[in-house]
């Protein structure tokens, strides 16, 4: 019989939080198909972001076993140090380590500087989720390069392999490091029940917004391209955690002055298992986001039946060809109104067959069991 590899993770987030998105769903879609495979142990936060009290049902900083059998040790904030984390990770007996972001202290900093002084032998693999993008980059951009400056002269991340979900991400990390890189795109849990409410009225359209409300997601430019539409019968309803005050109040000031014909609504957050359900109902998803490595927001709306709107600093590209949706500059504010329009003017009909092919589309595209077998063969290889 196979002895299993035993796989360690470090995220800032893992079930059951969901407000951070995409690094908790890649983790825990990673967990779920590779389950049978490898032994998982992941040493993360106790709280979901922006969250004051600890998750429901954990117990912090001791290990807890969940549904796939995956092995969670939740640090609080007061115990979670250094020296704690050392002498936890040196009771784990692992074959890998997997890191889950570029800049975070508490659980890539501190295990990559765990490797320096000889604690971690094993080899690191490390995903930065996004991070190195122009994008991502371009938001408090002098503290980030002073970082990644500093980073490569002490060789803080020298002798890791670096995990890229795209071929843009790929490039990305290939502008600022030049260690061995491996892409492999991210995985996705199928949808639980598939979509069968089409209905929609020729010039309206319901549109959503899902994703943590910041600059990187750009609701503000979504907001500033329904401005300049005055027909139709629009509603815009905006889900997610308010990451940044001052941007989110200049959000609701915008959303505020929009013409008549259009409502939107704030909607708050929405829980991890109320996104399927909630996506069915909605024709369009907006997201002109400054960069993703992946979006699995994106991928999710697809597979509900949602035609993407979306930017260009995304893996999914060359959309309107395909007859799925839009990927557009975001130079380009009009074509982005232009696009709306054309929903507006959809029939049930219309609506029906766009929404199905965008979903055959996902179905083909991002629920990718080659992925599977190439994360096995990796890990196996590490």
């Amino acid at each position: 019989m196979k002895v299993k590899k035993n796989i360690l993770i470090f995220v800032d987030w893992y079930l059951p939080a969901y407000k951070a998105g995409g690094p908790v769903k890649s983790v825990s879609a990673l967990v779920y198909y590779l389950k049978d495979e490898f032994n998982f142990y992941i040493i993360t936060g106790n709280k979901d972001l922006f969250a004051t009290e600890p998750h429901k049902g954990i117990k912090s900083n001791e290990w807890n076993v969940l549904a796939n059998g995956e092995q969670v040790f939740y640090f609080s904030d007061e115990f979670i140090s250094f020296k704690n984390l050392r002498t936890v990770v040196e009771k784990v007996t692992y074959d890998s380590i997997y890191l889950n972001s570029f800049f975070s202290k508490r659980f890539t900093i501190y295990p990559l500087l765990l490797k320096k002084l000889g604690v971690i032998k094993k080899p690191v693999l490390l995903a930065p989720r996004g991070m190195l993008g122009s994008g991502a980059l371009s938001l408090k951009s002098g503290k980030k390069n002073m970082f990644i400056n500093l980073a490569k002269v002490t060789g803080l991340y020298k002798h890791i392999i670096w995990h890229a979900t795209s071929l843009q991400e790929e490039n990305e990390i290939k502008q600022l490091f030049t260690h061995h890189i491996k892409t492999i795109s991210n995985l996705i849990l199928p949808t639980t029940k598939n979509r069968t409410d089409y209905t929609k009225e020729v010039n309206e359209v319901r549109i959503c917004f899902i994703s943590r409300i910041t600059q990187k997601k750009n609701l503000l430019f979504a907001l500033q391209v329904l401005q300049t539409i005055n027909s139709g019968k629009i509603v815009f309803d905006v889900y997610g955690p308010a990451e940044e005050a001052d941007y989110f109040k200049l959000c609701k000031e915008l959303a505020a002055k929009l013409p008549g014909n259009i409502t939107v609504n704030f909607k708050g957050d929405l829980q991890g298992n109320e996104v399927e359900e909630t996506l069915k109902n909605y024709h369009l998803f907006l997201l002109p986001t400054l960069n993703e490595n992946f979006g699995h927001a994106i991928v999710e709306a697809m597979l509900n039946g949602c035609i993407p709107l979306i930017s260009d600093t995304t893996p999914w590209r060359n959309l309107q060809a395909q007859n799925i949706g839009w990927d557009i500059a975001l130079t380009e504010k009009e074509k982005f109104a232009v696009a709306i329009e054309e929903v507006l003017q959809l029939s049930q009909t219309k609506f029906e067959q766009k929404s199905k092919t965008v979903q055959q589309y996902a179905l083909t595209h991002c629920i990718d069991v080659s992925a599977v077998e190439a994360y096995k063969k990796l890990f196996n290889s590490l």
